[in-house]
Formats: C-alpha cells, structure tokens, sequence
C-alpha cells in the first residue's frame, strides 16, 4: 500500500518471483497474509490487545456538500472526563473502513481516535487537519466533544503511506508540536516513497514507536526499520520491533500483532499508564524479551545507549 508506480511495483514483483521460482499465489501468501501467534499468558500485550473497558460511539464528519472527511471512535462520554486523540494516517488507497475493528478497540481503551477519508495521507496534511478539526470542536460549545478532549496529549500513528504521513505531520507543519508521539506502521523504506513523502526521522524530537512485520520485506524490511530508529535525535525516545509473522497489511482490520503494543504504547505515553510502560522501559521491559517480536531495539527508554 504506497504512493508510487504501481507498474513499476508489479513489475519489480513480477521479476522478483520469477528469479525465487515461487509460484505467484505462494508468493503473494508470504507477502500479503499474516500469521498472528499466541500471545503469552498473562502478558502486558495479551492485557492491552483484549478490548478495554468504554463503550465506543462512531461520528462520521461531512462537509457542507455531504462529502465524507472523517470517521471519529471516541469513548460513550462520562461526566467531566477527557481523552486524548490519536490521529490516523491510511495507507494508499484506505478508508476507515479498513482499520474499523482497530480503531473500536483503541477507543474502548480511553482515545478518541479520528481518521480522515483521505487515501493518499503521506505528507501529513490531512493527519494535521484531523488534529485541528478536534482541536476546534474542543472549543465550540455546541459541539458533541466540546470540553472532551486532553488537547495536550495528541498521538499520531499510521500505517504504510500513512506512517510517513504521521512522520510529516510532526515535522513539517507549524503545528506538529501538538503532537507527542508518533508511531509508524509498515513504514516504506525511502525508495519506494513519493518526493512528496519523503520522510526524515531525525527531526522527530517525540518519542517514536517503529512496528514493522517479518513478512513485509519487501516494503518495509528491517533495514528500513532500524535505519529510520538509528536516524533520529541522540536524546529521542525510540522503539522498534519485528512482529513475528507480520506482512505489510498486518495492522488492517483488528490490528493483528500490533494492536496489543500499539494500544500500551499510547497508553503509556498519552495516559502516563504505569502498567503499559512495563512493555517498554528499559533493557527488562517485557517487548525486549518476547518471543512474538524479534529485532527489537530501543534507546532513550530508560537507558543512554541502543540496546539489541
């Protein structure tokens, strides 16, 4: 799922199975469908990848013409209470409906969760305009989240195109400090990236969570994963990690092996949720030592140095 030639994509795969003699169907198995293992008993990720605790409302948000520009999940309102925003960016080509099962969960755990209808989300244009749009109605007394939302805890995460989207918004944009962490998903390696998208981690200054799939080795390898991780500010907070069995489309749908530490993350992060940083602090945090995720690297996350 990129912004690119999708001939030049076809044909590249094409040459690539002709030189593996895979057939193309086996081929495209590996590439396409991802396999998701048990998670352990117990576990911080079992914990976070269950449905939270808050029934889950959807708003669909249209312009004056009836043109569809967001889809919003947000937690059934509780007295006084707020939430923060996680901002969505789609993959080339998706819609909401693609992540409706993830974003239902990601709400039940406390977010207020907005997606635009956008398919081609890499510049982080319409990430930032989802941000301020909910920004705004915070403020409009008449609106249904007028006073519901923690405007001081924005997250950004996206998936393939969309995750150099949430890359961009936070660097590119005037008000990209509004967020204050960001999560790339099947991050395309640069090659594969429209100029346009182009992304550069090493003006992240939040901290950044890189989830990427042990069958997505042809978009978003390792080596594409660890370099963004290796490019960033010395003092940035970063995490990666290779779901084990993940192809590039894992996170669609329920959110396959990612939901359980995409969910702690932002928890822990934008909800300062002690539970949830068990997963990730420091060289004994449960991601580095959990069979289900391998190359997992950190740094700034409780220690000076990357750990491996």
């Amino acid at each position: 799922m990129l912004a690119m030639n999708k001939r030049k994509w076809i044909l590249g795969l094409s040459a690539l199975v002709l030189i593996l003699a895979i057939p193309i169907t086996v081929f495209l198995q590996i590439i396409i469908h991802s396999h998701v293992p048990e998670l352990a008993e117990g576990s911080i990720e079992q914990r976070y990848a269950q449905q939270g605790s808050y029934q889950v409302k959807v708003e669909e948000v249209k312009s004056a013409s009836g043109e569809a520009l967001f889809r919003i999940y947000y937690p059934a309102f509780q007295g006084d209470e707020s939430y923060p925003i996680i901002s969505w960016g789609n993959g080339t080509d998706a819609t909401p409906d693609r992540y409706d099962e993830l974003f239902t969960h990601l709400a039940s755990w406390g977010f207020i969760v907005i997606d635009s209808y956008s398919k081609t989300t890499g510049t982080g244009k319409e990430i930032m305009e989802a941000i301020e749009y909910l920004s705004n109605e915070n403020q409009r007394e008449s609106s249904l989240f007028y006073q519901k939302i923690k405007v001081e805890q924005i997250g950004a995460a996206g998936h393939s195109q969309g995750s150099t989207g949430v890359i961009n918004a936070h660097t590119n944009y005037t008000n990209g400090s509004l967020v204050k962490t960001v999560v790339s998903i099947a991050l395309p390696d640069l090659k594969h990236c429209d100029p346009e998208d182009v992304y550069d981690t090493a003006r992240i200054t939040v901290p950044f969570f890189v989830m990427g799939g042990t069958r997505d080795f042809l978009i978003s390898p390792v080596s594409t994963n660890q370099s963004a991780l290796h490019r960033t500010n010395a003092s940035t907070p970063v995490m990666m990690g290779m779901a084990k069995g993940a192809a590039h489309t894992a996170i669609e749908g329920n959110g396959g092996n990612h939901r359980g530490y995409l969910t702690a993350w932002m928890r822990y992060w934008l909800l300062d949720d002690q539970e949830a940083m068990k997963a990730f602090l420091g060289d004994s945090s449960e991601m580095m030592h959990n069979d289900n995720w391998v190359d997992v690297m950190q740094a700034n996350m409780g220690d000076n140095n990357f750990i491996h």
